[in-house]
């Protein structure tokens, strides 16, 4: 049951956060226009979720190896060498959600005394989305990487 929501966890959640901003946003449409009254935490609060939903939305992309790849001039090249550069830009990706979580802690750490006025929060609640859901991307990289490295060499027997 744990390991068939942790393989989900980020279609749940991110499911769960997209109904929820589905929700604010209707609830501020709704006040609105019938109301005359907008609410001024809503837009806020669904650009918080926003936030989360993308970065959970990359996490997927990666464990589904959804991101884009041209391999015209790869399919060319004798299987080793495919690999090879499969490997290379996967460990491009690695170097590049490192740097990113990197810079994403540094931004947060620059936003901790910064409010979201509508939503008295610090501002450091969004920013730090990055460096913690680069952690979880990192993961699912290596959790892909892993099992494609498994199944090519079970193949190979």
């Amino acid at each position: 049951m744990m390991k068939k929501f942790f393989a989900n966890l980020e279609e749940t959640i991110g499911g769960m956060l997209f109904i929820m901003m589905l929700i604010v946003l209707t609830i501020q449409i709704f006040s609105r226009q019938v109301f005359d009254n907008p609410l001024t935490w809503s837009e806020g609060l669904a650009k918080f979720i926003f936030i989360y939903v993308a970065y959970l939305a990359v996490s997927v992309g990666i464990k589904e190896n959804g991101h884009v790849f041209i391999d015209y001039f790869v399919k060319k090249f004798p299987t080793t060498v495919q690999t090879i550069i499969n490997y290379v830009f996967q460990f491009i990706i690695l170097v590049a959600i490192i740097f990113m979580g990197y810079i994403g802690y540094e931004l947060s750490m620059r936003k901790v005394p910064v409010q979201i006025v509508s939503l008295d929060i610090s501002y450091v609640y969004m920013y730090m989305a990055l460096p913690l859901f680069s952690i979880l991307m990192i993961y699912r990289l290596i959790e892909r990487n892993v099992k494609e490295f498994r199944s090519s060499k079970s193949e190979v027997k």
